[in-house]
């Protein structure tokens, strides 16, 4: 089923004035940490979060099981309100190739120490493309993305890249699925 136009499945059932109400309420009191982990803002959430003025000192978005798309990747990754972030978490946000590639091109998320992408369906594309901008990631200590579908290929990119940042860790998955014991009796 296509759901390109169906306001719910984008967000829209939610208005800018809901989600703002909704942030006034997790953010911490010091205004540096936000989590909104599970409200299934959706693509139409992020960019309110996006153009959001409040978020502007904020340092730590946890934005996990949000379902944001790649569109509302590009509206983080493109938001002058989010610049002083120094950890994001959009696991499992359904983010894919193009959505990594908006992150991976972004000057404003350049302060970042901690990103998680973690279960996002990036593949060697999204793998390879982001490994490429990489080395322009000063900050980056910790990149998470584990869970996703990076191959061998993929993952080649991402650690030779690795070796020309200062980053410390780079969480993947070494096999996807389980591992079955054949041979064995039930």
């Amino acid at each position: 089923m296509d759901t390109s136009l169906n306001k719910e499945s984008k967000g829209q059932n939610r208005a800018f004035e809901e989600t703002q109400e909704m942030v006034r309420s997790e953010i911490s009191k010091d205004g540096k940490t936000l989590d909104l982990t599970a409200y299934y803002l959706k693509e139409l959430g992020a960019k309110d979060l996006a153009n959001m003025e409040i978020l502007k000192d904020l340092s730590t978005l946890e934005l996990g099981t949000n379902l944001i798309g790649s569109k509302g990747a590009k509206y983080l990754a493109q938001s002058k309100c989010l610049v002083n972030l120094t950890s994001l978490n959009l696991f499992y946000n359904a983010i894919g190739n193009e959505g990594v590639k908006y992150i991976a091109i972004s000057d404003n998320l350049l302060s970042l120490t901690n990103l998680t992408l973690s279960d996002n369906n990036i593949t060697d594309e999204g793998a390879k493309y982001l490994a490429k901008f990489l080395p322009l990631w000063t900050n980056l200590r910790r990149l998470d993305l584990r869970l996703n579908k990076i191959r061998e290929e993929g993952q080649t990119a991402l650690m030779e890249a690795k070796e020309k940042t200062e980053i410390k860790q780079l969480l993947l998955d070494k096999f996807e699925g389980f591992n079955v014991k054949t041979g064995g009796h039930l």
